[in-house]
C-alpha cells in the first residue's frame, strides 16, 4: 500500500483535524509543507488547480476535502474506527455543522482579536477565495463583540454536551464527531492569549480537548515537495473500484469540472473514472506527475460538463 503524504501547513485548522486522526489510528505518514496563501506551485500539478488544505496523497492518487480524505482513512485503516457507536450518518451530520457554522463562528470571533496581525495577502487571499473584496482590519475587529458573543453561545451549548461525565461527545469512545468539532476549538486556543482565553471558563471542553490533543498526530516524517511530485510520477494511479452511479452522476468517460460548491473559483478537469455515492474520481495528467486520480466528495461540490 502506498505511503500516506499529506500536504498541508502547521497553522490549518483542517489539517490539524486529518493531523488528529492520523494520530487517534496511529499511523506513519510523510509531512509536505505547502504555502498558506496561493501561490502553490508545488501542489498544483497533483491537484489540478484545487487549492485547499490539506490534500492527501498516495502514490498517484490524490484525495480533495478532509470529508473524503476521512473516509479514505477509515477504509484504508478501519481499527480504531471513526464511527465508534455505529453512527455514521449522525457523525457526517455533526462534521457537517462543524465545518460550516461552528467554523465560521469560531474563526470569526478570533481574527476579530488578531486581524491587525494578520498579513493583508492572508485576507485578500481568502477573499478571493469567496468572491469577495477583503474586508479592512478596522471593520473585522469592529465586529468583536457580537462574534464573541456569538461564540459564547456555542460554547456553553458544547460544554453542555459534555455536562454528563462523558469523556467524548458521543460516549466512551472518540470519533469523526470529535475531530470535527475539535479542530477550530485547536486553531482559537493557539491564536492568542485573548482567544485562548475565551476557553477558560469550560472546564468540560478544555477537558475534552486535552484527551483529543493527547492521541497526537501520529509519526510524521519530513518529505520534499519535488520528491512528492516525483513519487506520483512514477506511480500508476490505483484501480478506481466499481462504480454506482445515479441519475444526478456523470457519466463514467466523461470530462468534467469539479468545483466547490461555496464559491471556491479553481475547477479541476478531467475524465471521470469512478463515481459512487459520495465519492466522483477523475483522471488529469501534469507535465511533471504524469497520469494522476484525483478523489473529491460530491456533497458540497458540483460536477459538470467540461
Amino acid at each position: 500500500m502506498a505511503e500516506l503524504i499529506l500536504h498541508h501547513y502547521e497553522g490549518s485548522p483542517f489539517a490539524h483535524k486529518i493531523r488528529a486522526i492520523l494520530g487517534f489510528k496511529g499511523l506513519a505518514w510523510r509531512s509536505v509543507g505547502i504555502p498558506m496563501i496561493m501561490p502553490k506551485p508545488d501542489l498544483m500539478p497533483l491537484s489540478g488547480g484545487y487549492r485547499r488544505t490539506p490534500v492527501l496523497q498516495a502514490g498517484a492518487d490524490i484525495y480533495h476535502d478532509t470529508q473524503l480524505i476521512a473516509a479514505e482513512l477509515e477504509r484504508r485503516h478501519p481499527a480504531p474506527t471513526l464511527y465508534p457507536n455505529g453512527g455514521e450518518g449522525m457523525a457526517h451530520a455533526l462534521t457537517f455543522w462543524a465545518d460550516g457554522a461552528l467554523f465560521g463562528t469560531v474563526t470569526g470571533a478570533a481574527f476579530a482579536h488578531i486581524a491587525d496581525r494578520m498579513p493583508p495577502a492572508f485576507f485578500a487571499d481568502r477573499a478571493a477565495m469567496r468572491g469577495q473584496e477583503p474586508a479592512p482590519p478596522e471593520k473585522i475587529m469592529a465586529a468583536a463583540p457580537r462574534l464573541v458573543a456569538e461564540l459564547n453561545r456555542t460554547l456553553h451549548l458544547v460544554e453542555g454536551w459534555l455536562g454528563d461525565g462523558r469523556p467524548f461527545l458521543l460516549g466512551d469512545a472518540a470519533g469523526l464527531v470529535d475531530f470535527s468539532i475539535f479542530h477550530p476549538f485547536w486553531m482559537l486556543n493557539r491564536a492568542g492569549r485573548k482567544n485562548a482565553a475565551l476557553l477558560e471558563p469550560f472546564s468540560n471542553i478544555r477537558g475534552w480537548l486535552d484527551r483529543i490533543a493527547a492521541f497526537g498526530t501520529g509519526s510524521p516524517t519530513e518529505l520534499d515537495a519535488q520528491e512528492a511530485l516525483d513519487i506520483a510520477r512514477s506511480a500508476d494511479p490505483a484501480d478506481p473500484g466499481e462504480s454506482a452511479p445515479d441519475d444526478a452522476g456523470p457519466a463514467l468517460g466523461q470530462t468534467v469540472s469539479v468545483l466547490a460548491a461555496d464559491k471556491v473559483p479553481e475547477a479541476v478537469v478531467g475524465e471521470v473514472v469512478a463515481v459512487r455515492r459520495n465519492e466522483v474520481v477523475v483522471r488529469r495528467a501534469d507535465d511533471r506527475v504524469g497520469s494522476v486520480h484525483n478523489h473529491f466528495p460530491r456533497s458540497g461540490y458540483i460536477v459538470r460538463p467540461a
